[in-house]
C-alpha cells in the first residue's frame, strides 16, 4: 500500500480515504443544496460517485456518523436513506449503486 501512496504523492502517515475520493476538492454544497435543487446536477453527482474508488468507505462513513447529504451516491438524512432526496434515481440507478456498494437488497 505504501508504494501506491508514494506513487500518488500521498503521505502514508496522513492518508485518509477521502484523499482518493472522486469529489475531493469539490465544493460541499454540490452534495447538499445543489443536489437537492437540480435533477441534472444530482445525476452528474450520482455518476461521479459510481466511478469513485472509495464509494463504500464514503457510504459507510455517512451511515456510521449519521450524516446528511450525498454519501456513497445516496442522499442520507441522519445516516438513513432519504427517499425524497433520491426520487430522481431510476431502478437502473439504484441497481448500479447497490451493486457498487456490494448490497443486493433494495434500499428503496
Amino acid at each position: 500500500m505504501s508504494d501506491l501512496l508514494d506513487k500518488l504523492g500521498l503521505d502514508k502517515d496522513r492518508f485518509r480515504w477521502q484523499d482518493l475520493a472522486a469529489c475531493n476538492g469539490l465544493p460541499t454544497d454540490y452534495f447538499f443544496d445543489k443536489y437537492e435543487e437540480d435533477a441534472i446536477h444530482a445525476a452528474t453527482i450520482d455518476a461521479m460517485c459510481l466511478s469513485c474508488p472509495v464509494l463504500k468507505n464514503c457510504h459507510k462513513t455517512g451511515i456510521d456518523n449519521a450524516e446528511v447529504g450525498v454519501w456513497g451516491g445516496i442522499y442520507l438524512s441522519n445516516g438513513k436513506v432519504d427517499r425524497s432526496r433520491n426520487m430522481h434515481k431510476s431502478q437502473e440507478d439504484w441497481r448500479l449503486i447497490l451493486e457498487a456498494l456490494g448490497v443486493y437488497d433494495t434500499i428503496q
